[in-house]
């Protein structure tokens, strides 16, 4: 039985939500489902495909444009944000939820009743927090984070979650999310683990298109380039590695000229590339002997289980997250001592003595996005 399904972003830039939001619009459309999906912040470096129905809304725009709303906008933004720290978002969700309710029922008016809503990422769902609906379902794809917090913290959690439908994208993450809210005395109204969508022949037709690559072998690195994802240490493990292989970056963002200096302070700019941000990094995945993943935390680690489909095994800090519930079995052995020097020893090991992937089909099957796009159509929505 076909569904009418919106999905909801805030940006469609390249990112590991957006890239989960669209693989899961894209299969929902391919197996005959209706599909729309509402970004409410811009973006258009990713795209769904042509079956799928994109609106843009920007709730904040809008309700600025009205005299109360620009009024509203400056008095929270002069008054009550210094008061209450980290409460934009409470008072951008208040009106939110509202813009986001008439958005639907317009809709609706147009397309029929949708059989279901899916709220993608932290950024979304805090925009839209204050309505509730038994068809919607909020994603929370980012780790939870530490146990602990005051009133204050208990205060913003009990508006994001209380009595919400919640998910997370891995068991890590949702037994940490749990463990959150219980601490709290917050009580979602259901919660379930549904992994990351992906369209495992189509990334590999994509790796197979040209790109310019070093001339040398290279281990390769693809992710923003911040402080969440300690490029830093990436660079410091490879230097420690000893290795002969090159290094490839593909990412961009707020930390690249320091790290561009700190290869350069090491001797190693020559063999380190930074090639910039691509909507396809594919090509560079599959051409590696090694991905490595530094993060200080990675709820799910997206670019994981993309660099196992393009036939690259992977090296990952042991991280507060979701790595060891991508990395299993015989590729476990390449989580690392959450330590430059265990990342050092693990990028030798995973070049010495790689996990063969092609033995183990089910280490990328289980996130084939058919599997997964039933277990977002069996969460319940009465």
């Amino acid at each position: 039985m076909t569904q009418r399904v919106l999905l909801v972003l805030r940006k469609l830039k390249i990112g590991g939500i957006e890239r989960a939001t669209v693989n899961l619009a894209n299969v929902l459309a391919r197996e005959g489902h209706e599909v729309h999906v509402l970004v409410l912040k811009g973006g258009n470096e990713l795209e769904p495909n042509a079956d799928v129905v994109v609106h843009r809304y920007d709730f904040d725009k809008a309700f600025r444009r009205t005299g109360v709303g620009l009024l509203y906008d400056l008095f929270t933004r002069a008054l009550l944000k210094p008061l209450l720290p980290g409460s934009g978002f409470l008072w951008r969700g208040w009106y939110g939820g509202w813009y986001f309710k008439r958005f639907v029922s317009g809709l609706e008016r147009q397309t029929g009743r949708f059989d279901r809503i899916i709220v993608r990422g932290q950024g979304a769902f805090e925009t839209v927090w204050s309505w509730n609906d038994p068809r919607l379902w909020q994603f929370t794809v980012s780790w939870p984070g530490s146990l602990g917090g005051g009133r204050l913290r208990r205060f913003y959690l009990r508006k994001l979650y209380q009595g919400k439908q919640v998910a997370c994208n891995t068991p890590k993450g949702t037994e940490q999310l749990a463990k959150l809210l219980t601490f709290h005395g917050i009580e979602p109204k259901r919660a379930a683990t549904v992994m990351n969508p992906y369209d495992i022949d189509t990334m590999r037709r994509m790796a197979q298109e040209p790109v310019d690559l070093p001339q040398r072998p290279y281990i390769v690195h693809v992710s923003r380039l911040s402080d969440v994802k300690r490029q830093d240490w990436l660079i410091h493990a490879y230097v420690q590695s000893g290795i002969d292989e090159d290094l490839v970056i593909v990412g961009d963002g707020p930390k690249r000229a320091s790290l561009e200096a700190l290869a350069a302070e090491l001797g190693v700019e020559e063999r380190v590339h930074f090639v910039g941000a691509r909507p396809n990094p594919y090509p560079w995945m599959k051409n590696a002997r090694l991905f490595v993943l530094t993060s200080r935390s990675e709820a799910f680690g997206n670019v994981m289980v993309e660099s196992m489909i393009c036939g690259t095994p992977c090296v990952a800090a042991d991280c507060p997250g979701g790595v060891r519930n991508i990395l299993v079995r015989d590729q476990a052995r390449l989580i690392a001592e959450n330590s430059i020097e265990g990342l050092a020893q693990k990028i030798r090991e995973g070049l010495i003595n790689p996990p063969s992937l092609q033995e183990d089909p089910d280490l990328v099957e289980r996130f084939r996005d058919v599997r997964i796009m039933q277990n977002f159509l069996d969460l319940p929505t009465v």
